[in-house]
């Protein structure tokens, strides 16, 4: 996966993250298991990121652009989000493509 253009593009704004949903969808399965530092390697810093109970979080990566990005972007029907889930040890425990 081309993790430079993955991190260049913040919040999806620019469409690059589209374009590589292909090749995420490709590896999700073999994130899992991974520590939470390979994950900032391969993806960077989270556009989001939710804490949960039990020292557990998920990571949020918008891959269609996300509510941070232009006005227009906040009207587009569909927002896909990449979402990987953590527990306490920083180990990843699920990996989803979802759309809000």
């Amino acid at each position: 996966m081309d993790s430079e253009t993955w991190k260049a593009d913040l919040n999806g704004c620019k469409g690059d993250r589209l374009k590589l949903r292909e090749q995420v969808e490709d590896i999700r399965l073999k994130l899992v298991g991974l520590k939470e530092t390979s994950i900032r390697k391969l993806f960077g810093k989270p556009d989001s990121e939710e804490l949960l109970e039990r020292s557990q979080k998920i990571y949020i990566y918008y891959i269609s652009p996300g509510p941070k990005c232009t006005p227009a972007a906040e009207n587009s029907a569909k927002k896909e989000a990449l979402a990987v889930r953590m527990d306490a040890l920083g180990t990843v425990r699920e990996v989803n493509i979802f759309n809000e």
